[in-house]
């Protein structure tokens, strides 16, 4: 159940920071200052969250880099992101 939720979420922060990238030039004259930025911001947060979720205590040694590129990523989901740096993570790949 939480697992589904955690997939909801995440094709909705998704969903807003394409509707962002979209529409956002045509908001900003409605808004204050900094607001979309702002917005977009913590969707990331958000998703940086739901990232830490799927990827468990991995999550903790995952490099800052490879946390922030999935998190950024407007298409890929953090189930797809998890994996992904699972692999870039684990033993064999590092060449350990």
């Amino acid at each position: 159940m939480a697992e589904n939720a955690v997939q909801e979420l995440d094709r909705a922060a998704l969903a807003l920071l394409q509707a962002l990238a979209a529409h956002g030039e045509a908001l900003k004259p409605y808004l204050e200052a900094n607001h979309l930025e702002a917005l977009s911001h913590e969707v990331v947060a958000l998703r940086r969250a739901l990232l830490g979720l799927e990827m468990g205590a991995l999550y903790w040694d995952a490099p800052t880099d490879i946390v922030e590129d999935l998190v950024h990523s407007t298409t890929m989901p953090v189930s797809e992101a998890a994996a992904k740096a699972a692999a870039r993570l684990s033993p064999k790949s590092r060449g350990d």
